[in-house]
């Protein structure tokens, strides 16, 4: 891990239960030296990412500021956002968009909203990597070699061996998933609610994330399976027709 990764990992320690940490426990949940610690609190602060207050440190205003740019310029967000807009019109569910990094899958755009029924992973938050039908079309369409290594990394927890108990399996699911072209979840999340995604691809077949509508159950039962799946599909592909570098060339004159 570089020194860099190490860094910016005090920001992930904190939480809605932890808003303030002590460089002592940031300290000790990193496992680095009280001098190094000082120096990376030092960086983040004098970048904007974490701020002091009475000898305790919290996340700083820049972060507001990134997530500001992120909203302007992120393509899968800004060109996703009016595709999604239109899906949720049109069928009453909640729509999510959500990307990947490193073994990390987050919702990057939610649209829906139906005020005592709220879903747990909105915008902002990790979604379980293995967990999903979000997930599992993402996971589904990363190049093999990537795959295997999440899967050696993982292989261990619960939700890995749910999918397979070993690499054959695993990866003869994951196959299944892409083939399929879309996927379903019953209750992975959220008890309760159904979920269906399919990727959002690049034109040479790179995933950029998936889409996904999310339903109380009562209100996905008045729908066909295959109706919706293809219904997410073919906005997933407009999305992805729509990303920098997948627009067909201009015919010539």
């Amino acid at each position: 891990m570089s020194s860099l990764t190490r860094m910016l990992s005090i920001l992930g320690l904190f939480s809605k239960e932890h808003t303030a940490l002590s460089a002592d426990v940031i300290a000790d949940e990193l496992q680095l030296a009280r001098t190094t610690c000082y120096r990376y609190i030092k960086e983040l602060m004098e970048a904007g990412l974490l701020v002091s207050n009475m000898g305790l440190y919290g996340l700083g205003p820049r972060i507001i500021e990134l997530d500001y740019q992120i909203r302007e310029t992120d393509p899968l967000l800004n060109i996703g956002r009016a595709v999604l807009a239109e899906l949720v019109a049109s069928t009453g569910g909640i729509g999510l968009l959500a990307t990947i990094y490193d073994s990390q899958i987050i919702n990057i755009h939610q649209e829906g909203d139906h005020g005592d029924w709220a879903i747990t992973y909105s915008r902002g938050k990790a979604v379980p990597t293995f967990r999903s039908a979000s997930s599992k079309v993402i996971l589904a369409h990363l190049k093999p070699a990537r795959l295997k290594r999440l899967w050696k990394l993982h292989q261990q927890q619960d939700d890995v061996r749910a999918i397979g108990p070993d690499w054959d399996s695993f990866r003869l699911h994951m196959q299944a998933i892409r083939e399929h072209g879309y996927w379903v979840s019953h209750g992975e999340l959220d008890a309760g609610s159904d979920g269906v995604a399919a990727p959002v691809l690049y034109r040479d077949g790179t995933v950029a994330g998936s889409l996904t509508l999310v339903f109380k159950r009562q209100r996905y039962r008045l729908y066909n399976e295959q109706f919706l799946g293809e219904l997410v599909m073919e906005a997933a592909s407009r999305i992805g027709a729509l990303l920098p570098g997948n627009q067909a060339p201009p015919e010539a004159g």
